[in-house]
């Protein structure tokens, strides 16, 4: 999906998302229940299609997109509010074209994160947006059409939000690092999993570092994972990656890894939930 035909594929793309709750849910008071949640969003998404006509810049497109993105995210969130949920029956028999339908989905929510990136940029951005593209293909993989509705409806609103949270991400990140004014940065969390900082740099000298820690394993019954942390130092120098072991909730790094990134992973850490800033810093491998 590109900006030319956005605006005739992207919000039909997005239905998809509210078809699969509407399969997976029950409204409790019948078909006027069903109206009531879906004719406002269908009004929703009408208003926001109409949004594509005044862009002229990227932010203006991050604007339409994140529109119509977010009207999906609260239709999905208000329909699990109010609605059962109703499994019976498998995806295939609702939409043969499961497959296509899911690959339409994640080709709108790669859109909605590449406009968010192109509207604000950041150095970390080599990092995040392969992370959420790979996200995006996982939990949007084929079905096989043989899928339970409650399973397919679990990572369809799984997918739709954290497209939502990035796009969110990304327009705060930019405006902690490059905004005076704002509170401290604090980190920016995604998927249980991703956990980014990227603290005012009043001068725009590169001597306030960003940081990401990315976890690619973790055990929440030992407490032991692996992950990287990303630091962004200057805006010429390449982007720095250091290894992360976790044991018993407790991370590790290399000796040679300055302590104000050693803070950064354990508030990091603390940040995702996973263990306590005040627990003290993280230790030193003797490799």
């Amino acid at each position: 999906m590109d900006l030319s035909s956005a605006p005739t594929t992207y919000a039909d793309a997005l239905l998809f998302a509210a078809e699969v709750v509407d399969a997976a849910t029950r409204p409790p008071h019948g078909d006027r229940g069903e109206e009531m949640l879906r004719d406002p969003y269908a009004q929703e998404m009408l208003r926001q299609q109409n949004n594509w006509s005044w862009c002229d810049n990227r932010q203006d497109v991050d604007l339409a997109a994140g529109g119509a993105l977010h009207a999906t995210v609260e239709y999905l969130a208000r329909r699990h509010a109010t609605a059962l949920p109703d499994h019976t029956g498998r995806a295939g028999e609702h939409w043969p074209d499961v497959d296509d339908r899911l690959a339409r989905l994640a080709s709108a929510l790669r859109f909605a994160a590449k406009a968010a990136e192109q509207a604000w940029p950041h150095r970390l951005g080599e990092i995040l947006a392969p992370w959420v593209r790979q996200r995006f293909a996982a939990l949007l993989t084929a079905t096989g059409r043989t899928e339970g509705l409650g399973s397919l409806d679990a990572r369809v609103r799984r997918a739709v939000v954290l497209a939502w949270h990035y796009r969110s991400m990304r327009h705060e990140l930019f405006g902690d690092h490059h905004w005076r004014g704002r509170p401290p940065a604090p980190w920016w969390c995604l998927d249980g999993t991703l956990a980014v900082r990227s603290p005012f740099d009043d001068y725009a000298t590169g001597q306030v570092p960003s940081y990401a820690l990315r976890l690619t394993h973790l055990d929440h019954a030992t407490g032991h994972g692996e992950g990287e942390l990303t630091v962004a130092g200057s805006g010429t120098a390449p982007l720095t990656s250091y290894p992360v072991t976790i044991t018993h909730s407790a991370p590790t790094l290399a000796g040679d890894v300055e302590a104000v990134h050693r803070t950064a992973v354990v508030d990091a850490l603390a940040a995702l939930g996973l263990t306590h800033a005040e627990d003290g810093g993280p230790s030193s491998s003797d490799r």
